[in-house]
């Protein structure tokens, strides 16, 4: 012990020596160039938070800047635990959970040329633990490719970060409709695929914001982290337009052909065999404080069975750093059924989501939720929940 003091002290005692040196040493055409190292943070504003795009990703809210030479790494991520009582039926379970833990890079290497790493350290499953890694060149604004693994562009809601969204679970037609979770064949891969995109933002106007924002990109159609299971791939495609910097009126579709993860519920798709897997959208968010609406309505086909699924979310702003949240979330999994085969059929096939929360913002994106939520199913118990879930982001 006595050693390593003496040797820290000899070496604190030898650094202003070495320093000194260094300043008068002449420089030679052989001298190594030296890396500059530097740490900063950037504090991401209110507006570019919530205008979250498809090429935008899981936007920082003060991320750490590391540079190195030329290029920078940019540190962030956030968490989610929550508590929830859920009573369905006569049964009644309550429970603490770590919802996410989600760890994410961005590398700038160039102005143009960028490498994305996300990772949920917080999935029970290995296969699922890494979510996004992608390298992006951008050539202009308005021009961008992207290849690897990132969100399919389907829908606001599948795009937008988690940390952003009024509901502590996204809307049950989205998860459905957009191959988060909720439908069997299509598999639970929250909503991301490997393929490559090509994306941008056209038109500027004069406060800054673009007039345009376009998606378009070609996947597999397996799922994340897994390789082609057939030999069709999926094309995704999103278009945004910003009359204003506070309106967006959106637009989506997937087309393609999926390899069934399990059999169809209604017996007509069996595990293994491929099918027509479509899926078109259209939606509007509406931002003027204290006042924010999104709404979005879709619509599919799983081989000759047609679902569609709609929601709308409002947020108010009651005062500072409090809000109201209102959802009304609905999906039907099966449009051609009859009122009364589906009250005959053994599984429910449509559903409403009714939710009243509220919602205080503790700093920047750290925030405590807490949230009613009534399931109206038309086959089985309905089912009554009580969520409250704190999150926390850097």
């Amino acid at each position: 012990m006595n050693f390593i003091k003496k040797l820290a002290v000899a070496l604190l005692v030898m650094l202003p020596m070495v320093a000194v040196a260094d300043e008068a040493a002449e420089p030679t055409e052989t001298a190594r160039k030296s890396l500059s190292v530097s740490v900063s943070t950037l504090n991401t504003s209110d507006s570019a938070i919530m205008a979250t795009r498809p090429q935008d990703g899981e936007k920082p809210v003060m991320p750490l800047n590391i540079h190195i030479g030329p290029s920078k790494l940019t540190l962030f991520g956030y968490a989610q635990t929550q508590f929830d009582i859920t009573k369905t039926g006569a049964e009644t379970k309550n429970s603490f959970s770590m919802t996410r833990v989600i760890l994410m890079a961005n590398a700038e290497l160039t102005r143009k040329l960028s490498f994305f790493l996300m990772i949920d350290a917080a999935s029970t499953q290995a296969s699922k633990h890494l979510h996004e890694y992608f390298a992006q060149y951008a050539f202009m604004p308005e021009l961008k490719v992207r290849v690897g693994q990132f969100k399919t562009p389907y829908t606001m809601e599948n795009i937008i970060s988690p940390t952003l969204l009024g509901t502590v679970n996204l809307n049950e037609g989205t998860r459905y409709m957009a191959g988060i979770a909720g439908d069997p064949l299509y598999g639970n891969y929250v909503g991301r695929d490997l393929g490559a995109m090509v994306t941008g933002d056209a038109i500027k106007a004069r406060d800054g914001h673009y007039y345009l924002n376009y998606s378009l990109g070609v996947f597999n159609g397996a799922g994340m982290n897994l390789r082609d299971n057939n030999k069709h791939k999926d094309v995704a495609a999103m278009l945004n337009i910003l009359p204003t910097k506070d309106i967006t009126l959106s637009g989506s579709f997937i087309i393609g052909k999926g390899n069934a993860q399990a059999d169809d519920m209604f017996g007509t798709i069996s595990q293994g065999t491929d099918y027509t897997r479509n899926r078109w959208s259209v939606g509007a968010e509406v931002n003027y404080k204290p006042v924010k609406l999104r709404t979005e309505y879709m619509q599919g086909r799983n081989g000759d069975i047609n679902n569609r699924a709609f929601y709308a979310e409002l947020w108010c702003r009651l005062f500072r750093n409090f809000d109201v949240v209102l959802d009304y979330d609905y999906l039907d999994k099966n449009t051609a059924l009859s009122k009364d085969a589906r009250d005959v059929f053994p599984a429910w096939t449509r559903t409403s989501n009714y939710l009243v929360g509220l919602q205080y913002w503790v700093y920047k994106a750290c925030r405590i939720s807490t949230q009613y939520i009534f399931s109206n199913r038309n086959t089985g118990p309905d089912t009554k929940a009580w969520i409250t879930q704190f999150q926390i982001a850097f």
